[in-house]
């Protein structure tokens, strides 16, 4: 029996015996080839009557993804990762009953790691994913080092020491990580930014700086600026090179050629350019064509290369910067090799595609390294209409909803809200899912938006409120309408337009002294957990630890509002960082102390005084 089938019967059993106090009476079986070869393809019928029956699948992914989609039928819930994040019902076998096809909305469903982690964070993730209804995820760079040095040094809590961290350390987690993706046969995507410094002999795995010097022939590789062919802001992975050289195509096709073929475990394999932006090669023959244009020799000959080497592997490539403007002259000849994955990562989080502006939907002017990229919801989703005039191969959304916006949104109500209809909108722009670039510790100030995505990608029927409702249900058991009150009242007095550094609409400003008042009330006067689960228990453990937080930030913001002494403010300031940064430990695979920290010093530093429309 194949591995991830054996795991799909294992979990129903352990389930099972957690609901009932029995085995499982259900059969799981793979009796369907895959969908004509399309990897992306799941189809589960669940026919279940008081206890007994069978879950058949099409693949391996798709029967793991059945046992948990008739396991919520039932009555369990996965909140979040662990478990105390589980709601497991007790019943009686006769009382388990399910009659569906689980064919789920979007075939792109995945989670790509970023923030600052610990390897046993990424596998919680990882283990919870499927359970959520996520079918992929995504490795950034070759070993994903960058993540885990921010949290293993440390560097952003004075409170923790810094521990040991070896590139055979993280060698070791990234192979753990991979090892677990593939037990439950989720579509493993990998890379992205890097291949430009691994081509002058770098593998480089964030965005350090560097004063490395190259050779004349790997400097010449590079982008030249201003009559420069340097490291740009001293950063190889926002280094572009100068694409218009064959040199370099062929040594950017090749190694990307190598790495499918020596790493046959990927199936999604994302070859990007550098990262940054106003950063492309201003060489004569260069600024001849378009940077896109350059990029889609690239893809050609990649393609080339692997069907050389007979290698089914996918190539995502990616709509971002420079890159948001397509081809003029060149076209991508074997749309079945590839994935468009469209990026828009300056779009304003306020606004979602179904009320983008329709004075924003002209492209913008393309001007060589003198881009200004707009906030505007429309600007990106014009791009993605020319993009689709030249592409018509499979694509998905790949955006930032929890990566910073998730901490700038002090409820986590409204980016919930847009992320729902986000989702919903997908399959009228084209795109075919999402992948959430975000951080993985995004259970702060609640896990309801990362819940969402899953839920939401997953099952077409089910409208926002349905989702909020089975979530808070789970999550805050009884305390439920304590807990929508105490987020609702956040979301109504400290709006995520204020604090997301966006102009209030009229009427929507914030209400900092009365929230100031109803946290102080609240923090003091905390919910008393009595007679629930340690789910529940968790849960309201993380809403306290916001509550606290918040009343924290916003006391900041209202002392710099009045203009009070800088030593008022500056103590102010440090007793919140300090009330954080000292329980970090404690909620830490909720909350990601690296970014919450990095983002609520942005907002308190921007709320100077005077940002409401009104005014």
């Amino acid at each position: 029996m194949k591995r991830t089938l054996l795991f799909a019967i294992e979990e129903l059993n352990k389930y099972t015996r957690m609901i009932t106090g029995k085995d499982s009476r259900v059969s799981v079986s793979v009796d369907r080839e895959n969908g004509a070869g399309d990897i992306f393809y799941e189809n589960c019928e669940i026919s279940i009557e008081r206890g007994e029956g069978t879950i058949a699948a099409n693949c391996e992914r798709a029967a793991l993804l059945g046992v948990y989609a008739y396991l919520r039928e039932v009555g369990c819930r996965f909140v979040r990762p662990g478990k105390r994040g589980e709601i497991i019902p007790e019943k009686n076998a006769e009382e388990l009953s399910a009659h569906f096809v689980f064919s789920p909305e979007n075939r792109h469903r995945g989670i790509t790691i970023e923030g600052a982690v610990s390897v046993e964070n990424v596998l919680e993730i990882i283990d919870w994913a499927p359970k959520a209804g996520f079918n992929s995820y995504f490795t950034q760079f070759t070993t994903s080092y960058e993540f885990f040095e921010r949290w293993y040094k440390h560097k952003s809590n004075p409170f923790l020491e810094e521990e040991e961290l070896s590139d055979e350390d993280v060698r070791r987690y990234f192979a753990e990580i991979v090892s677990e993706i593939k037990k439950r046969s989720m579509i493993y995507h990998a890379v992205g930014h890097g291949w430009t410094t691994l081509c002058i002999g770098i593998d480089c795995n964030g965005w350090s700086e560097t004063e490395e010097d190259l050779s004349e022939e790997k400097k010449a590789m590079l982008a030249e600026i201003n009559g420069e062919r340097k490291f740009y802001k001293n950063k190889p992975l926002n280094t572009n090179l100068c694409y218009s050289s064959e040199k370099v195509r062929e040594a950017l096709s090749d190694k990307v050629a190598e790495y499918a073929e020596t790493h046959p475990e990927v199936d999604v394999l994302h070859f990007w350019l550098a990262d940054d932006f106003n950063n492309v090669c201003e060489c004569e023959e260069c600024k001849k064509r378009s940077v896109s244009d350059h990029y889609v020799k690239i893809l050609n000959r990649i393609d080339e290369k692997l069907t050389e080497k007979r290698l089914d592997t996918k190539i995502c490539f990616l709509v971002y910067f420079d890159l948001y403007w397509p081809p003029d002259r060149e076209k991508i000849k074997n749309e079945n090799r590839f994935i468009m994955m469209f990026a828009p990562i300056f779009r304003s989080y306020l606004q979602p595609f179904a009320k983008a502006s329709e004075a924003d939907s002209a492209v913008m002017e393309y001007r060589r390294n003198k881009i200004e990229y707009p906030r505007s919801t429309g600007t990106y989703l014009a791009f993605l209409r020319e993009w689709k005039k030249v592409f018509k191969g499979d694509s998905f959304d790949f955006d930032y909803h929890l990566m910073w916006d998730i901490n700038r949104d002090f409820s986590g109500e409204t980016i919930a809200e847009v992320l729902y209809d986000d989702i919903r909108s997908l399959k009228g722009i084209g795109l075919n899912g999402l992948i959430s670039c975000q951080i993985q510790r995004a259970f702060y100030p609640n896990g309801f938006a990362f819940y969402l995505m899953g839920r939401a990608l997953t099952d077409g029927r089910l409208s926002f409120a349905d989702i909020r409702e089975e979530y808070y249900s789970a999550a805050y058991g009884k305390y439920a309408p304590q807990a929508k009150e105490i987020y609702e009242t956040i979301k109504n007095k400290v709006g995520f337009a204020y604090t997301g550094g966006e102009k209030c609409a009229s009427g929507t400003n914030p209400d900092l002294f009365s929230a100031l008042a109803y946290l102080k009330l609240k923090e003091e006067n905390f919910i008393e957990a009595k007679d629930c689960n340690e789910t529940v228990k968790e849960s309201l453990k993380i809403l306290h630890f916001v509550v606290s937080n918040v009343y924290r930030a916003v006391k900041v913001i209202v002392l710099k509002e009045e203009n009070a002494p800088r030593e008022e403010i500056e103590k102010a300031d440090a007793e919140r960082k300090n009330y954080f940064n000292s329980r970090e430990l404690e909620f830490q695979p909720y909350a990601d102390g690296f970014y919450v920290n990095m983002i609520v010093d942005g907002i308190i530093e921007a709320k100077a005084v005077g940002i409401y429309a009104d005014e």
